[in-house]
């Protein structure tokens, strides 16, 4: 067997397709904690449409892109816009009547316009047997909260915008990044999130946390938000198919994407299994 890893497996497009994990997923993850490694989720989702049959099978969940960290029982990270900058950016989107959701770690809030187009979104499960609920996982989490400026919440995602996302970026603040949509290319929609958060900053943390050596990390991802994650890891691997600037950042190391079991693919590579 290998020396003990630290593994960070991005989810939608790594570990699952439309939000549902093969089994043969669930199980490479199994049997390498099973043999000492430590493997956790390291997602851009919020850990409210993180599935707890998802969560389970791992050794602790990076979420929100590196906004909130939880290893075991115990959270070392939960990081949110400050007050005044969420205020301010729910004011800009309502203001161009951006459709959004405020992503926390409890829930997704939304006005009921922007429930409705997202139930709308919304396309058939897939009909494999494997571990999660595509995306009823982000229709359960919904609530519709009075007052959404008054909410805190860690990032921020959004759909049909009239105007390019990092236009709405640079207009709510200078501390605020804009992930356009990774599989689309569409401008019009994406991801907002704080600048000074990132996937890297799970890596970070969760290797201290556990004494373990950051080279002993591997990160595995296939989006624009995996860059640092891949970065930061000691062994990096890219999904085939992702934009050039993830290949790149895992040095041309590519595995194929969930429905063809690239984690067992990588695990077999590691010596893991």
């Amino acid at each position: 067997m290998a020396d003990r890893r630290c593994v960070f497996i991005d989810f939608d497009g790594t570990f699952a397709h439309r939000g549902v994990a093969p089994r043969a997923h669930a199980e490479a993850v199994e049997r390498a904690r099973a043999n000492g490694h430590v493997i956790l989720l390291c997602t851009g989702r919020p850990n409210s449409i993180v599935a707890p049959e998802v969560a389970a099978l791992f050794d602790g969940v990076v979420a929100s892109a590196g906004g909130w960290i939880q290893v075991g029982e115990q959270l070392l990270k939960d990081e949110r816009f400050p007050e005044e900058l969420g205020r301010r950016a729910v004011e800009v989107l309502q203001r161009h009547e951006v459709p959004f959701t405020l992503e926390t770690p409890e829930a997704l809030l939304c006005t009921p316009r922007s429930a409705r187009e997202l139930h709308a979104r919304v396309r058939p499960a897939l009909p494999e047997d494997g571990v999660g609920n595509g995306l009823q996982d982000l229709l359960d989490a919904i609530e519709l909260p009075e007052d959404l400026a008054s909410r805190s919440f860690a990032k921020i995602s959004l759909w049909g915008s009239p105007l390019p996302i990092e236009q709405l970026a640079q207009e709510i603040g200078p501390e605020i990044g804009a992930l356009p949509n990774s599989i689309t290319g569409d401008a019009s929609s994406g991801e907002l999130h704080l600048l000074a958060v990132d996937k890297a900053d799970g890596v970070a943390a969760v290797a201290a946390h556990l004494g373990i050596d950051q080279a002993a990390t591997v990160g595995i991802g296939d989006g624009m938000n995996d860059l640092g994650m891949l970065g930061a890891a000691g062994t990096a691997i890219a999904i085939q198919g992702a934009v050039p600037a993830v290949l790149e950042a895992a040095g041309g190391v590519a595995v194929p994407g969930p429905l063809e079991h690239g984690i067992v693919t990588a695990f077999e590579r590691l010596e893991m299994l």
